[in-house]
């Protein structure tokens, strides 16, 4: 049986990037169980890592420069966070490490191999969930169709199938509406697990 953890998108790709960041060191100690890895991915983001793939094919990505939302004590003041931080660049794919990536996906969503995912499919039920989701916090929050067909698959899995999946995302817009929605999730970016 795989861990009872659904992946999204994003968390999903930390399984194919080069280098191995701390988030991936996370995941790997949520998601293997011996010698297999297992996990739960929707039915988007098992078409939705296609796409983050063929980006990264198409283009190199430019540093990007963020600007530091934080709220910051000094003394007995708070104030906002006057730093910038910057998201690394990557370079293109090459053409071999594409179609090697492509495969590895294959294997993986077939279940051949040590790195194991099972497909959740969509449903009406799924798709009906994620729109509820968005009507109720699409005005509040930053919230968009893929993120709010994952936590609709996730509800539904647990209310037919009952399975007991966390949500493993980075996205802190999408963790807005889980803490919202009681809705557990898991943030491998997190220094303490």
């Amino acid at each position: 049986m795989p861990a009872l953890f659904l992946l999204d998108t994003d968390t999903y790709y930390l399984l194919f990037e080069p280098e191995q960041s701390v988030s991936y060191t996370h995941l790997m100690q949520k998601i293997r169980v011996g010698t297999m890895i297992s996990f739960y991915i929707s039915e988007i983001t098992s078409l939705e890592i296609h796409s983050v793939l063929g980006k990264r094919r198409r283009q190199p990505s430019q540093p990007q420069h963020h600007q530091c939302e934080r709220q910051i004590i000094e003394g007995s003041q708070m104030t906002k966070c006057s730093n910038t931080w910057i998201s690394p660049s990557f370079k293109k794919l090459k053409p071999k490490v594409f179609r090697e990536m492509q495969k590895l996906i294959s294997d993986i969503e077939a279940q051949r191999g040590d790195i194991q995912a099972t497909i959740l499919k969509l449903e009406s039920a799924t798709i009906e969930k994620g729109r509820q989701l968005l009507m109720k916090y699409a005005a509040s929050y930053d919230f968009r169709s893929h993120d709010a067909l994952i936590a609709g698959t996730l509800l539904v899995a647990r209310e037919v199938q009952g399975l007991d999946l966390t949500l493993v995302t980075s996205d802190k817009k999408f963790q807005n509406v889980l803490r919202e929605e009681a809705i557990p999730f898991y943030d491998p970016a997190k220094a303490s697990v």
